[in-house]
């Protein structure tokens, strides 16, 4: 977007904090705000543009999320995408044929999502259907922390899911945890304006412990939100920097992430679509309105209103993370393995993403333009009608033209003599060899044991 309209939007959103303002349904909440001197009438809160402003530069413009062994530690904010998976699926689908997910699937997931080699940080993989005791919470942090060392997600949507991820975060790294980032949450409010007491208070736990929060409205333009684009970008921009504002006045300087996950409601079905170009646009959009207030943003992408790993799923999918990570988004959530608007993951196309993610890292937009790469030396050397199989700059830059992938790069004859593979086929396999590869990561027994005993109480 050009800078006016970048403008008019974040004007737009600090008009409506200030006239029409949020609802926020917890009294220690609008307590806080009513210290700090916001105007609080009710449960409805407004704010100025100077106090918004001001905690915008509170807000650090990138954090270091650590993990349980450093090499795992992520920072969002340095340039580099962040990417997770399928987040709180409640359905597999197989072929074309569509389950609830069980404990199983969610086990199966944490393996394979650990073995991917562009998967950075694990989303909440499965919500399971055939576990219905209270504890079954506290088993699914249990597989997050011992089925993988990479960080993760914590999927907090009350009380007790926010006790518990406290509480297991301090037995896997010690009493002093929250003297670093280490339990990382995303809170979303409700579209339209409006903070349950759940996520008022998940905010205000772990800002003041200093754990990294991304604010995240899933506005549906048409029913919770504006049938406009721009309009529906003005709302969902409203809502995450009150969420921001929220963070910094618990805690200035806490780590907060900008996200956005809006997009528009089908008037014929009812159903929010992620597989249409007015999601990409917003998407976009919600990149370059959280840098030009310097802060690390999440955007939506990876999702397809598709229901198979066919031709449609590899579009919509392909479109959507491309338009964010051409941008520079810091974090993908739902990134991989996403179907039927992401109430449904597939195994195969957790592969398959994961791999368009490896290729997008690439960076195939962007070139350098030193010497050796405009190569005038080696095309003089080489001159009209030669080869440059032999020069050295030949040897050295091949290596970079293709790499191992599940997409076929072999010709006809060659790809029909090795079995005529479609490549969710060949993804299959490969799940198949992950899951075989795959070696729990180590964890010292007294914490394991720990867990396990908090998980059965």
């Amino acid at each position: 977007m050009e800078p006016d309209q970048l403008t008019r939007l974040h004007e737009g959103g600090l008009r409506v904090l200030e006239e029409t303002g949020v609802v926020f349904k917890d009294d220690e909440t609008l307590a806080a705000f009513g210290a700090h001197g916001f105007r609080v009438d009710g449960a409805r809160v407004r704010m100025t543009g100077q106090q918004v402003h001001a905690a915008l530069a509170s807000a650090p413009s990138s954090f270091r999320l650590e993990a349980r062994h450093p090499e795992r530690d992520l920072i969002f904010g340095d340039g580099k995408t962040v990417v997770s998976n399928v987040a709180g699926a409640a359905f597999v689908i197989e072929g074309r044929d569509l389950r609830a997910g069980t404990m199983e699937d969610q086990v199966k997931c944490v393996r394979l999502c650990h073995m991917a080699p562009n998967l950075d940080l694990l989303g909440h993989t499965l919500s399971p259907a055939n576990v219905s005791d209270p504890g079954c919470y506290e088993r699914t942090l249990f597989n997050y922390f011992t089925l993988s060392d990479k960080q993760f997600e914590h999927p907090i949507s009350d009380a007790r899911h926010l006790r518990a991820g406290l509480d297991m975060t301090e037995i896997v790294f010690g009493a002093g945890w929250h003297e670093h980032p280490t339990m990382f949450a995303v809170i979303n409010p409700m579209s339209p304006l409006l903070y349950d007491v759940h996520t008022c208070v998940t905010a205000r736990e772990l800002a003041r412990r200093n754990q990294p929060l991304c604010v995240t409205p899933c506005a549906m333009g048409g029913t919770t939100g504006p049938a406009s684009l721009a309009g529906l970008l003005v709302q969902q921009h409203a809502e995450t920097l009150a969420g921001i504002v929220l963070i910094q006045l618990v805690r200035p300087g806490c780590p907060a992430m900008y996200g956005g996950f809006s997009s528009i409601t089908s008037m014929r079905t009812g159903e929010l679509l992620f597989g249409v170009p007015q999601f990409w646009t917003l998407m976009a959009a919600t990149v370059e309105l959280a840098h030009s207030l310097g802060l690390p943003c999440r955007a939506g992408a990876g999702a397809t209103d598709g229901h198979a790993l066919d031709l449609q799923a590899g579009i919509e999918s392909a479109l959507g993370l491309a338009s964010v990570m051409q941008r520079g988004v810091d974090y993908i959530l739902q990134a991989t393995g996403c179907l039927s608007s992401i109430n449904a993951m597939s195994w195969e196309k957790l592969i398959v993403d994961d791999e368009l993610i490896g290729m997008l890292r690439q960076r195939p937009w962007e070139m350098t333009f030193d010497d050796d790469d405009m190569a005038l030396g080696v095309i003089a050397a080489v001159g009209p009608g030669g080869d440059y199989l032999g020069q050295r700059h030949t040897r050295v830059r091949c290596r970079d033209f293709e790499r191992a992938s599940i997409f076929n790069r072999q010709n006809y004859d060659g790809w029909a003599s090795s079995g005529r593979l479609s490549v969710d086929e060949v993804a299959a396999r490969r799940v198949v060899e992950m899951l075989e590869a795959y070696a729990e990561p180590e964890m010292d027994a007294l914490t394991r044991r720990q867990l396990n005993a908090y998980c059965e109480q």
